[in-house]
């Protein structure tokens, strides 16, 4: 009896650490393909703004223009953003007017929120880094707030699930016990 169960775990591990008996290998390609490529199968995340903020802070207080900071911030995101960016920042390096440039982006939230950061410091020429750092903390404070606001709805809608849940184990390992125990025996 103990050949034999030692010869089906030999037999599973077997299957399970060959590369060809098991689909593992084929798997194991595919990750390595898709890592070589920087992408993992169109699931991307989606770029962070306030990220951006801040690259595009420290990029315009570095020295550089404002359509070449566009162009290297546009060289650092992946996905439908980096084509925006980069035919904003086409845009913007051949002269084209700021409102023109940014329609050609497109729309889209990310976009919005860093053309509306921007806008003052193209339309004054007024150095705008300090501003896009205060906007980057404002909008990283915005969203701590959200999500404690929603981790505390979340605790008063966890109350009847886990009270329902642990009711029962407590009226089973708490209550019948005593009342048995009290129970007069014959």
């Amino acid at each position: 009896m103990i050949a034999v169960l030692t010869g089906v775990l030999l037999f599973g591990a077997a299957i399970l650490l060959w590369p060809g008996l098991s689909g593992a290998a084929p798997t194991a390609a595919r990750r390595a393909t898709s890592a070589d490529r920087g992408s993992d199968g169109g699931n991307e995340a989606p770029e962070d703004p306030a990220l951006h903020l801040d690259l595009l802070g420290a990029m315009l207080a570095a020295g550089l223009s404002l359509p070449h900071a566009v162009a290297a911030l546009a060289a650092t995101t992946r996905g439908p953003q980096q084509i925006a960016l980069q035919r904003v920042a086409s845009a913007l390096l051949l002269g084209v007017d700021w409102q023109e440039a940014w329609a050609l982006g497109g729309r889209g939230s990310g976009l919005d929120l860093l053309r509306d950061a921007l806008r003052f410091g193209a339309a004054t020429g007024a150095p705008s880094a300090a501003v896009l750092f205060a906007q980057a903390d404002q909008l990283r404070r915005r969203r701590r707030q959200e999500d404690q606001q929603r981790a505390a709805a979340l605790g008063t809608k966890l109350v009847l699930p886990l009270g329902l849940c642990a009711l029962p184990s407590f009226i089973a390992l708490g209550v019948v016990p005593v009342l048995v125990a009290l129970v007069p025996r014959f």
